[in-house]
């Protein structure tokens, strides 16, 4: 064979190889780009889907958010309700002890009450302190007359401080004090007070909600 022809055909097979080699390169590139275009695809979904859930999780739970700050919100107005409610129920309770002591029993209670505050008590001498507005019934003579029944010196001390209304006594030593004055007495009842009332009144106790 001449050297032309085998240099033409020499040609032709390396063409050929070239052209066949180009075709499988072609091949693989395509191959691969649609692997990673199925790849990114599937990833694609995959995301809607997680990003669907996560936003539905996310709407469910800030719809149960605003439920439960709904439902927080209407206990605590119920609460604040009850709990004016009482105060006002206190205030009237203060304002009828108050009128209590223009009535003609209110001697009897103090002196009903001072005498067994006194049987409480340790000691010979004592002070009874209160309001100045409370010297026109715990006189001299209601004094005696406890201090004869009880058997113990009394004496009698203003104290612009303290509230209207019932009494404190103090041992003569200082070591030893009973408010039984209205507001002292509420006060250490309050909580039962309010149990109470608010049972009477509802059922059930009162809640405080923030």
């Amino acid at each position: 064979m001449p050297l032309y022809d085998q240099a033409e055909l020499l040609c032709q097979a390396i063409t050929s190889q070239a052209k066949g080699e180009g075709e499988k390169i072609l091949a693989r590139a395509r191959e691969e780009a649609d692997r990673r275009l199925n790849e990114a695809e599937a990833r694609r979904q995959e995301a809607l889907a997680r990003t669907k859930v996560e936003v539905e999780a996310q709407a469910k739970l800030s719809a149960r958010n605003r439920i439960d700050r709904a439902e927080l919100e209407g206990k605590r107005r119920v609460s604040q309700t009850k709990e004016t409610f009482l105060t006002e129920v206190f205030s009237q309770a203060q304002a009828r002890l108050q009128a209590f002591r223009e009535s003609a029993g209110y001697r009897d209670w103090l002196r009903a009450t001072l005498l067994g505050a006194l049987q409480q008590l340790e000691g010979e001498r004592f002070r009874v302190v209160a309001n100045p507005e409370e010297e026109k019934w715990l006189t001299s003579a209601l004094l005696e007359e406890v201090s004869q029944a009880r058997g113990c010196h009394l004496a009698f001390a203003a104290d612009q401080d303290l509230p209207p209304g019932g009494f404190v006594v103090l041992r003569a030593d200082g070591r030893v004090r009973f408010d039984q004055t209205f507001q002292g007495i509420i006060d250490r009842q309050r909580e039962t007070l309010r149990a109470e009332t608010a049972r009477q009144l509802w059922g059930v106790g009162v809640l405080t909600y923030p």
